[in-house]
């Protein structure tokens, strides 16, 4: 395997666990490797563990709809594999940008139009994006306004808001406008020193970039597909919450409901999303400990809860991720298989 790729997830992995023993060594009562080996603790690893993998799944379904949508021909598996790479590529990379560029490169390896494939992965991120902002909008009206005084948490809670709000905008501009792209590389050649570097392909971006607009337009016009997706990602979303409420709830004993709990952590993600760490690391287990600590009974169960989360959402996709992208090397790595 690439020695950067290496050398990432050792990063990733060291990140995260780093916080987990900083935030533990606080503690009076230590939370130690017998505690993850007790019994209720392993239930709760293999039940989010299956949970995960039914998620998984559902995604690589989600996708192969989405791309025989716009008549293009794609095993399950295939669909399924660029999947896992996209939460592992995220999981490896600082603020989570890798998963998106590889899946992109995994599908046109696979014979995808480059094209097609960009549409895809920018509608799932819009897609995702929009559901987020909802659900920021909800818990802004009737969440925050019903939490204690304002804090640190809180604080943190509209700053995931606004992260939230301008990654849509973002998004659905390059969806509705990618004409604009255009417009940059119009204004990147006027720099002297690039005008003949872009000068080379700035004929092909600007064919590459209609037929992108071309296949928005093809997808948004299948509208049973894209409210068939539209669902199946909210359920994605609310599953990868409770995946997150089900141990530190369960094992602290927070006085919290699921809608309430649901939309607090949609917001702490979208402000965790931009921590430079890879996959956020550390980040995350940082800001959901803060948030949660004051209102959890027992801040030795609150760790244990969130490291369960990160053991069934981030590690085990880190060790499912290393044979797929072996087994896929030619095409990641050195750039040669199907078309």
């Amino acid at each position: 395997m690439n020695r950067k790729i290496v050398a990432n997830i050792v990063i990733a992995l060291l990140a995260s666990i780093s916080v987990i023993l900083v935030i533990n060594s606080a503690f009076k009562e230590k939370a130690s490797l017998s505690d993850l080996l007790s019994r209720e603790i392993l239930e709760l690893i293999i039940l989010g563990l299956v949970l995960n993998t039914i998620c998984i799944f559902i995604d690589g379904f989600k996708l192969r709809i989405l791309l025989i949508s716009l008549r293009e021909k794609i095993r399950y598996i295939d669909a399924l594999e660029s999947c896992i790479i996209y939460s592992f590529f995220s999981a490896i990379t600082p603020s989570s940008m890798g998963g998106q560029p590889f899946q992109i490169y995994f599908l046109t390896k696979k014979g995808i139009r480059s094209e097609t494939a960009t549409n895809i992965i920018i509608f799932r991120t819009f897609e995702y994006l929009l559901i987020v902002l909802g659900i920021d909008i909800y818990a802004l009206i009737f969440v925050l306004p019903y939490l204690p005084q304002w804090t640190v948490g809180k604080t943190m809670l509209i700053s995931g808001f606004a992260s939230s709000l301008l990654s849509t905008f973002l998004t659905w501009l390059a969806m509705v406008r990618p004409d604009l792209f255009k417009y940059i590389i119009a204004n990147l050649k006027r720099i002297r020193r690039l005008e003949s570097f872009i000068g080379r392909w700035e004929e092909k971006a600007y064919i590459w970039i209609d037929n992108l607009k071309l296949s928005f337009y093809e997808l948004w016009k299948n509208k049973r597909i894209i409210l068939i997706d539209f669902s199946l990602m909210l359920v994605l979303i609310l599953m990868y919450s409770y995946l997150l409420f089900l141990p530190v709830v369960g094992l602290t004993g927070l006085k919290i409901n699921f809608l309430t709990f649901f939309s607090i952590q949609i917001l702490l993600s979208s402000l965790a999303s931009y921590i430079p760490t890879p996959g956020a690391s550390g980040g995350i287990e940082a800001l959901f400990y803060t948030f949660f600590k004051a209102t959890a009974l027992s801040s030795k169960s609150l760790l244990l809860g969130i490291t369960i989360y990160r053991i069934t959402t981030y590690y085990s996709i880190i060790l499912l991720g290393i044979p797929i992208v072996f087994r896929n090397r030619n095409l990641l790595i050195r750039g040669r298989g199907e078309r």
